[in-house]
This record gives C-alpha cells, sequence and structure tokens, in this order.
C-alpha cells in the first residue's frame, strides 16, 4: 500500500498498527464443537422426591463445549493420575465398577461420566472436552436426591437420537441388575453399574445405547435388588 503523506497523523498511526497485526487461523474446529453442543439434549425423570436436584443435574451435565488452554481463562481441576475404569462394552454381569470421587469414567467417544460426594446421587455427563468443567459446576448442586430404593433416569443423545441412558440408584447394598427394556418388550439390556468405593448406598447405571435396536420410543428402568427382587422400576418416555 502507497504511503499517504496529507492525512492526520492519528490516522497514518492507526494505518501502520492495522497493517502490523496479524490475522490468526479462524476457529473452524470451535465453532463446529459448539454447534454440535447446540444440538445436545438431555431428558430426565425421576421417582421420589428430587426433581429440583435432577434438574440441576441435567445443568450440570456440561453439554457445552468449552474452551481450553491457557486463553480460555479458567482453571480446570487435575484429571484422574490412573487410568479411568470403562464400562465400554460391559455387559452389565461382572458387578459394579467402583470409582473415585471425580474419576473419569469412559462410556463411548463422546460421553465420560464422574461421581462427585458432594450432595445425594450426584453424577455429570458430558463430553470428554467438558469433564473437568462440568464437575466444578455439580459440585454446587445436591445431585439427584431420589428416596430409598428408588431410581432416576434420563436420556442423553442429539438429533432426536437416544444415545446413552443414564440414572442413580440408591439402595441399601449394590443392586443385582438393573435393565433397561424397550417398550413393549419383556426382555431388556442390561445396564453397567458404576458405584463410589466404599459402599456409600448409591450408584448410577448407563447402557450405550446408540448402536442397539429398539429405542426408538420410551423404555423402562427395571432394579433388582441383592436377592433378585424388584425394588423400583421407571418408565421414561425416550423423548428429546
Amino acid at each position: 500500500m502507497p504511503e499517504r503523506r496529507n492525512g492526520p497523523r492519528f490516522v497514518e498511526e492507526l494505518r501502520r498498527a492495522a497493517e502490523s497485526v496479524e490475522a490468526g487461523p479462524a476457529p473452524v474446529d470451535e465453532m463446529i464443537r459448539r454447534g454440535r453442543a447446540l444440538r445436545a439434549r438431555r431428558r430426565a425423570v425421576v421417582t421420589g422426591a428430587g426433581t429440583a436436584g435432577v434438574l440441576a443435574a441435567v445443568l450440570a451435565a456440561g453439554l457445552a463445549w468449552p474452551r481450553t488452554g491457557p486463553e480460555s481463562g479458567g482453571t480446570a481441576p487435575p484429571a484422574a493420575t490412573r487410568e479411568a475404569p470403562s464400562p465400554r462394552g460391559a455387559d452389565g454381569g461382572g458387578g459394579p465398577v467402583e470409582v473415585r470421587p471425580y474419576e473419569r469414567v469412559e462410556i463411548n467417544d463422546d460421553f465420560v461420566m464422574g461421581l462427585l460426594p458432594e450432595g445425594e446421587q450426584n453424577y455429570v455427563v458430558s463430553s470428554p472436552a467438558s469433564f473437568d468443567e462440568s464437575v466444578e459446576a455439580a459440585k454446587r448442586y445436591s445431585g439427584d436426591n431420589i428416596r430409598p430404593n428408588s431410581l432416576s433416569g434420563g436420556i442423553h443423545g442429539r438429533d432426536g437420537e437416544i444415545e446413552l441412558i443414564t440414572g442413580a440408584w440408591r439402595l441399601d447394598g449394590t443392586p443385582s441388575r438393573i435393565e433397561i427394556r424397550p417398550e413393549g418388550q419383556d426382555t431388556g439390556h442390561p445396564a453397567t453399574l458404576i458405584t463410589p468405593a466404599g459402599d456409600p448406598g448409591w450408584g448410577v447405571y448407563c447402557l450405550d445405547a446408540g448402536h442397539l435396536p429398539g429405542f426408538t420410543g420410551g423404555f423402562r428402568v427395571v432394579a433388582y435388588d441383592a436377592n433378585g427382587v424388584v425394588f423400583d422400576e421407571l418408565h421414561v418416555s425416550g423423548t428429546l
């Protein structure tokens, strides 16, 4: 650009400053991640007391894809120092997976889970990128707060498709199994049980439903105690 010498001095300074600025790359990946997050939805239901707690858990589930790195301005808690247990591929028949507080549990490529000691039946489900932020947010909430011998339940997915079914259970002891039965079926899929170490009387269940048939409508969650007796049953409409 030819240099102009007849303009005011401050205009000349502004021009020089503009020419010295280097444009950075467009944040395409970040925009794509945020767009995916805006399409993500979770619907949750609960039996017994604690509806407000469930709504808080939904908000804390971290379905936003936050910025990471030094420019984000946030401080995230340290990740688990050992490899976290993974229910990926589990058939629900091998007993509960015990985890430490705030430990990242891999469910599949899109979802991870963590259990918190704050509150009652407090847990988060989020994308891998937003897990640390989701845990920090969930520390301010009370959890599902369900009554004894009962369940809560929720669904996660995108574009109207159910990808993941999760919920909390509360029971003296550990359930022998929890089944997810699609509407109109008498048999179901065994969910994976995840519980905090130390037998606290609660835990969560999850089913990676994205690759399973039959989850186009509602379903029932049926939970059995250690003696194989049903201690609670929950119906979820399956609508995102």
